[in-house]
């Protein structure tokens, strides 16, 4: 039986103690999944008012390669097998129509500046913006977590090292209740981090740094105050630099959900306030019941993870793969969780769930932008009454069975985005500004771009992957991994590393490295970062049931979602139902896409990359695409060297010794990267 504990007590009030005790040793067995959660946390309405603003009271907190989490057994009782793949307005302070919460779940967010690049030739903001988990920030200065004795103050944290910049992903189950302990860690002033050197400049913040968290199509619990807004004769509910609140929401029905902030909603970019530099982020509902998983893992967190594997089942006449099963699958314990040793305990991880994404099914760890969903039962399927058609014995036969786990990944549009771009002077020039003006890196999804324009400079000045293609034009070789590397990657070392400031007007003596054979080779000593995320790149097997969560958070164009190789019904319920492949868009809106024809790699099973980007070509041109990779083998993970292992082909030993040190993607010696299996 798949188990999730419950918190042994404590109520997290609004401005009270915010995080509810956790006591690990409580038996799993009275928190098994499937029995009805009648939270003491938040069983009405009155519980959970809102009485003041806490702003006083700062939350409560408690202490290679891309791999996709793959099918696997937990070897426990009962568990077969599993994929692991506006609201209502009242006066403030005053209760609301009651509301059953089905589960409690809390997440300390904070808001804060952070410099971010955007892709692996050097597209970057040194003035982005950004909301992530508390447990995910850390002193700028000491370099340490709150959970190990980091102070986090305004303008003096970043996000952990090892963590890529994602936008922030929270996850609830229909008729869930989510408090949201939230922080404004911005900066005093806006712009704090300008570089000198020219063409990076970028001082497009507002100069309110008033902040909020406004999750749209969901419903306030207890009063006003949890709006995260103000407006009219209701009382402020947006905190300055330094101060502290509580939000409390209720999550009515299945979706995707952007999340904004209503502290500066005009000025910069598209007059949109942040919005172009990032301040936003999702909220992802689930069907009722729900548990949420990490996704994709790097290799370390896998072996920890991982208590055995399948046997083969297979005679000897027979063939592994075509009449039986090779075996040799994980077995996953998907409660794992880190040592209690360093270097966990200094990045703030002992102790803490390794896949789960809930602490003791309460508290927020992770916030990954992929995930698992399983349902309640013992063995991860959802109840027969999740789905309309489901419900009176029927389905969509196209679909995928929908009362198993399906893997969720989610997709954030946002387009007028500020950046500095690769090549500034190229795109400063007064002839070719106006050439490149609809080719930058402008468009994005999940905070990468892969814009054309610096593909094509990169490729002419023989920087970046691209620097030997011969036969490389212009648009025809752009979206492709094999000539321009993974869309959004990020590398210790971007391409225009020494030659930022390459000149059109002065080729020759600013545009290459190597000045005496006007070459830009690849940088000695360069890898990927992030191996648990270091690209615009989903990750899947073929046939599994996916779910794609897609929201605009830009706030001046419109979209359209387009998917090559799979399809989706316009609504799932219904088997007389339009196929389509594309979706368009629109700012604050958000989609659930639910492949059909067998899920990832469609109907025949297709392996490798299918793209998804905007299907206006300006805007896919200015680097609004990602990829879904379909793996037909399991991947192991790519075996780094910073974890010291035994054996670069199947360790059993060795991890990373170094806080933070799963930064580095670099492959161990004799190791085998993604994606040649």
């Amino acid at each position: 039986m798949l188990t999730t504990s419950q918190p042994n007590g404590g109520v997290p009030g609004p401005c009270g103690p915010h995080t509810p005790h956790v006591d690990r040793s409580f038996p799993a067995e009275n928190a098994a999944p499937g029995m009805k959660r009648t939270s003491p946390t938040c069983s009405s309405v009155q519980e959970m008012t809102v009485t003041r603003l806490c702003v006083d009271d700062p939350p409560t907190v408690s202490g290679g390669r891309v791999r996709p989490v793959p099918i696997g057994i937990r070897r426990l009782s009962g568990l077969a097998g599993i994929a692991l793949l506006g609201a209502g307005l009242a006066p403030y302070g005053t209760v609301a129509a009651a509301v059953q919460c089905d589960r409690t779940i809390v997440a300390n967010v904070v808001v804060f500046d952070q410099p971010t690049v955007f892709n692996r030739l050097g597209a970057q903001n040194p003035n982005w913006i950004m909301y992530a988990l508390r447990n995910d920030v850390v002193n700028r200065n000491t370099g340490l977590p709150e959970a190990a004795g980091g102070v986090l103050r305004p303008g003096q944290v970043m996000l952990r090292p090892d963590l890529r910049t994602r936008p922030l992903v929270l996850r609830a189950a229909a008729e869930d209740c989510l408090v949201v302990n939230f922080q404004n860690l911005l900066s005093n002033v806006a712009n704090p981090r300008n570089a000198i050197q020219d063409g990076l400049f970028n001082d497009d913040q507002v100069a309110d740094r008033m902040a909020g968290f406004h999750p749209q199509g969901v419903e306030l619990v207890g009063s006003i105050g949890s709006d995260a807004s103000f407006v009219g004769k209701n009382a402020n509910s947006l905190v300055r630099p330094g101060q502290s609140t509580s939000y409390v929401f209720y999550a009515p029905h299945e979706g995707a959900y952007p999340v904004t902030s209503y502290g500066a909603t005009v000025g910069s970019e598209g007059n949109a306030g942040n919005h172009g530099l990032g301040m936003f982020a999702m909220l992802n509902v689930q069907p009722k019941g729900a548990r949420m998983y990490r996704g994709q893992l790097t290799e370390e967190e896998m072996r920890l993870a991982t208590v055995g594997t399948t046997p083969s089942d297979c005679l000897p006449s027979q063939t592994p793969g075509l009449d039986c099963t090779a075996g040799g699958q994980p077995i996953i314990d998907y409660e794992a969780r880190y040592p209690n040793i360093q270097p966990w305990i200094s990045e703030g991880r002992a102790g803490l769930p390794i896949i789960n994404m809930l602490d003791s099914n309460v508290l927020y760890v992770h916030s990954d932008i992929n995930a698992i969903v399983a349902g309640p039962n013992a063995d991860g399927s959802f109840p027969n009454d999740t789905y309309p058609l489901e419900s009176v014995g029927k389905r969509v036969p196209s679909l995928p069975n929908r009362l198993e786990p399906f893997r969720e990944f989610s997709s954030i549009f946002h387009d007028e985005q500020t950046n500095a771009q690769v090549w500034p002077r190229w795109y400063l020039d007064p002839v070719l500004s106006f050439t490149l003006h609809g080719v930058p890196d402008a468009f994005m999804i999940n905070y990468g771009s892969g814009g054309i324009g610096s593909e094509i400079i990169a490729n002419r000045v023989h920087a970046g992957p691209m620097h030997d293609c011969t036969n490389c034009a212009y648009e025809e070789f752009f979206l492709a991994s094999q000539t321009v590397g993974d869309p959004a990657m990020l590398v210790n070392f971007p391409a225009n590393s020494g030659i930022e400031q390459c000149d059109p007007n002065d080729i020759v003596n600013t545009c290459f490295r190597d000045t005496v054979n006007l070459a830009n080779g690849p940088i000695p000593g360069n890898f990927a970062l992030f191996p648990a995320d270091p690209a615009n790149v989903h990750h899947a097997y073929t046939g599994d049931h996916v779910k794609i969560r897609n929201i605009h958070a830009g706030a001046f164009e419109q979209h359209i979602f387009h998917l090559h190789n799979h399809q989706w019904l316009f609504n799932p319920n219904d088997d007389n139902s339009n196929y389509i492949d594309a979706q368009e868009i629109m700012p604050g809106s958000g989609h659930t896409y639910e492949l059909v024809n067998g899920g990832s790699g469609n109907r025949n099973k297709t392996v490798g990359d299918a793209i998804f980007h905007c299907h206006f070509y300006p805007h896919f041109a200015q680097g609004m695409w990602y990829h879904i990779r379909n793996h037909d083998v399991f991947e192991g993970g790519t075996v780094l060297a910073v974890s010291n292992a035994d054996d670069p082909q199947s360790p059993t030993t060795g991890f990373h010794n170094t806080r933070f040190a799963l930064r580095s993607g670099q492959p161990a010696p004799g190791s085998r990267a993604l994606p040649d299996g």
